[in-house]
């Protein structure tokens, strides 16, 4: 079996978030940064910078016959789109082209990160959870264990897996018992190895199988099992390993779920990747305002 240790010690040249993105995301979340020091760390990456200006003169933000600089556009914009814009921008090139390990085409595991961030936000919100924008990032990098394993083994780790795969044993089992770990724990190691908070990784190791209420009970890691269910439920990157995961009832119960809510999310989820996506393809604007 194949040592997860060893798996990370031969990624070291897989794209991790840049440190320009550590440090936005950071400044972002702390609430005290100026518009001034949030654009000094944006500039150095032109390509952010772009796409920051593109949602900012979008039609959900922008203001017919104006154009906003940069400056404008964080201030217009404001901290938690800033950060969901900085982020979803930075793992499009990490989750692009991955997906083969586990079935999925081309820009399927970047839609379902995105889908993922953007539930969890929402379930966050709903639920009175005090940090909604720490929810987003969770969301967004709760199956960076899939980039793992995909850069390592590529479409053999499915076909391994579905050697294992029966009625009765669930993907992850199935992951097990193929390779000794599954693809969450994968995650979390990785997240460790890229110095993301401990919580953080605690939230990608346990997605799947959120601890039940007990002591040290943490609601971070059932908002982003939920939304990783949701984002299954909306037809957001079902590889191979499909519908095989199930909401937990005590995230159900917890987060008060309702159907409405889920249908309310699933349709969210949709229409926020579409415009996420397509904002990501617009041509550039103008170097005026910038």
């Amino acid at each position: 079996m194949a040592d997860v240790n060893a798996i990370l010690s031969k990624l070291d040249n897989l794209a991790a978030l840049p440190s320009t993105v550590l440090r936005l995301t950071t400044l972002l979340m702390s609430g005290k940064a100026a518009a001034a020091e949030i654009e000094q760390v944006a500039r150095q990456d032109e390509a952010l910078s772009i796409t920051i200006l593109r949602w900012a003169n979008s039609a959900m933000f922008g203001r017919p016959g104006r154009t906003f600089t940069l400056r404008e556009s964080i201030t217009r914009l404001g901290n938690a789109n800033l950060l969901s814009i900085v982020l979803q921008q930075k793992t499009s090139t990490m989750f692009e082209r991955a997906g083969a390990a586990f079935g999925l085409a081309r820009g399927e595991l970047w839609r379902s990160a995105v889908g993922g961030g953007i539930c969890a936000q929402s379930i966050a919100r709903s639920s009175k959870f005090d940090n909604p924008e720490l929810a987003f990032l969770c969301g967004l990098l709760r199956d960076i264990g899939k980039l793992a394993l995909d850069a390592h083994f590529g479409s053999a780790y499915a076909e391994k897996v579905q050697r294992h795969m029966s009625p009765d044993r669930s993907f992850l089992d199935a992951e097990r018992e193929a390779f000794g770990f599954d693809h969450a724990q994968v995650g979390k190691a990785l997240a460790l190895k890229w110095k993301l908070p401990e919580r953080i990784a605690e939230c990608i190791g346990a997605h799947h199988n959120p601890p039940p209420p007990g002591a040290g009970h943490d609601t971070l890691i059932d908002i982003v099992h939920a939304a990783d269910v949701v984002c299954l439920w909306a037809g957001l990157a079902i590889g191979c390993d499909g519908l095989q995961y199930r909401l937990a009832e005590h995230v159900r119960t917890g987060l008060d779920l309702s159907r409405p809510q889920a249908e309310f999310l699933i349709a969210s989820a949709w229409q926020d990747v579409r415009s996420a996506e397509q904002l990501m393809k617009d041509p550039a604007p103008s170097r005026k305002s910038a």
